[in-house]
């Protein structure tokens, strides 16, 4: 009887996970003839890891390393490898990612149908550079536009970090954690992973020399600790926008920016200021029936008028508005006239309330909550200026014995014995009625005068001392202002001067309006102011 020995016919390197068997059967196959039931197989490898710096620990510099596996010449990038550069353009295929601290290099695109020759060209390593698991550093210029940073950077263990901000200014993944102050521009992030210090892995976190008890922390019944993902300071690099405003002439923006932010935005909102909640919406009528009464989708409005498909407005006194219910009634006798339909009601509903809170990412909080829904798409939130309580009146009344033309709120030209009584008999202004102006009533004769304006000129209707005298505003049909004839005392001549001033029921605002520089979108632009006022309701 003979024994023959199995013959070798071709090696293969294969890694198989191995695990223990107990009290199962293992059957082996194996041949004892050369050239029989011989097979081969295909692998297809998702990625090719090399060691470039085995049998030594050093750190490899950023953008040292050069090799060739095959055909193909790979370049380091900031921990991102390129194949194939292009040296007219300096354009590449990123194909893998190389670690400095332990120089294992991952390729996932490579040509393919080639012998896998490795050739390092070019390797360069250092034991001075200490690694970093955080950076800090200012941009050259301010401010920096929301969501425009981006840091790239590589670290020993996990390859280049791209890292970019959100909207407020953060900086958030699971290696890398810091912010960025818009404003200043300063950056500061840390590199670390947050994990968790269990019986398993207590023994290997302690034997790091960075290691140290005051570093673990707990949470939610867990202890943690952050370990440092290190870098390379030198492949530190970062893009962002930045702003730059040009500053404008005070001639030609109307008013002095010296007090002004850089930037030329005012700041609208601040903790304890009145704050507006604001939806506009518009009703298109199905018709336009005189004396019908249409309800809108919202009740308790702020505002409300009809306007037809043109865009000309429908006169005040042809419909009534319900405010409460949210509702409006043609009146008996509407007629369409030179209007176009179908008509549109634009309406609005409003919260106001005093400011809580306010947040950096635009979050606002009041002291009660609202009273509407509000949709994204229709709502505004605004600040309030607040004028506070207005009411007509008058003031600097004076006499003086000839009219000179000049506008003064001090008499010239000495004493007269005439003069009005105000103390009895108050000129009355109305809200309705008085403008800001300064009037001056010129005696033509002993009992008749005449009415001027600094702005508005000398009006057409003359006064007596006999009787009342009223001048109509021709805008509200009410009375600039109202003197009684009991007012009036003795002693006038021709040429004497009533001097008074008038205050209207108004309050002084600057109305500056910002286009920033562009093409015209559209032909023609307009806005319009509105002031919203408490009422006294009559029960």
């Amino acid at each position: 009887m003979s024994f023959y020995l199995p013959a070798t016919s071709k090696i293969e390197s294969t890694e198989t996970p191995l695990r223990a068997y107990q009290e199962v059967d293992i059957s082996v196959k194996y041949r004892d003839t050369s050239g029989l039931n011989s097979s081969s197989s295909i692998v297809t490898a998702d990625k090719l890891r090399l060691d470039l710096s085995s049998g030594f620990d050093e750190q490899i510099l950023t953008g040292s390393a050069r090799f060739k596996v095959g055909s193909d010449t790979f370049l380091d990038r900031t921990g991102t490898l390129y194949r194939n550069v292009n040296p007219s353009n300096n354009s590449g295929i990123a194909s893998g990612i190389i670690q400095y601290g332990t120089g294992k290099v991952e390729i996932d695109s490579w040509t393919p149908g080639v012998d896998n020759t490795i050739v390092l060209e070019s390797l360069t390593t250092t034991t001075d550079l200490p690694p970093m698991n955080r950076i800090s550093f200012r941009t050259p210029i301010i401010p920096i536009r929301s969501q425009s940073l981006t840091v790239v950077v590589a670290s020993l263990e996990f390859g280049q970090l791209t890292l970019t901000t959100d909207e407020n200014g953060v900086i958030e993944t699971s290696h890398a954690h810091g912010s960025i102050n818009h404003d200043t521009g300063f950056v500061n992030i840390y590199f670390y992973t947050k994990t968790e210090i269990t019986v398993a892995n207590r023994a290997e976190i302690e034997a790091n020399d960075w290691y140290d008890p005051l570093l673990e922390y707990d949470e939610l019944g867990k202890t943690y600790i952050n370990v440092p993902v290190w870098i390379d300071a030198s492949s530190v690099r970062y893009n962002a926008i930045a702003y730059t405003y040009i500053p404008l002439d005070s001639e030609i923006l109307g008013l002095s920016a010296t007090r002004l932010p850089l930037d030329g935005r005012v700041p609208i909102f601040r903790v304890g200021d009145i704050g507006i909640i604001s939806a506009s919406k518009a009703y298109e009528l199905p018709n336009h029936i005189a004396g019908q009464t249409y309800s809108l989708a919202d009740q308790r409005i702020s505002w409300c008028e009809l306007e037809d498909s043109a865009g000309s407005k429908v006169p005040y006194d042809m419909y009534v508005v319900d405010y409460d219910y949210g509702k409006f009634t043609l009146n008996g006798d509407f007629a369409l006239g030179t209007l176009v339909a179908p008509l549109k009601a634009k309406y609005r509903y409003q919260d106001m309330g005093l400011i809580r809170d306010v947040q950096i990412n635009g979050q606002i909080t009041f002291t009660k909550p609202v009273t509407h829904n509000y949709d994204a798409e229709n709502s505004i939130v605004g600040s309030a200026l607040v004028i506070g309580d207005m009411q007509a009146r008058y003031t600097r009344k004076f006499v003086q014995p000839t009219w000179s033309n000049a506008w003064a709120d001090e008499p010239t030209g000495g004493a007269i014995s005439a003069n009005y009584n105000d103390a009895l008999y108050p000129i009355l202004t109305t809200n309705n009625g008085a403008i800001q102006e300064r009037w001056a009533l010129v005696f033509t004769s002993t009992t008749d005068f005449r009415c001027i304006g600094e702005y508005t000129g000398q009006l057409g209707a003359t006064g007596t001392v006999n009787s009342d005298f009223a001048p109509i505003n021709p805008v509200t049909d009410a009375p600039y202002f109202k003197v009684k004839k009991e007012g009036w005392g003795a002693g006038w001549a021709s040429g004497n001067v009533l001097r008074f001033n008038t205050v209207a029921a108004n309050f002084p605002v600057w109305v500056i309006r910002t286009v920033k520089q562009s093409e015209p979108t559209v032909l023609s632009d307009q806005f319009q102011i509105m002031l919203r006022g408490d009422i006294d309701r009559i029960v």
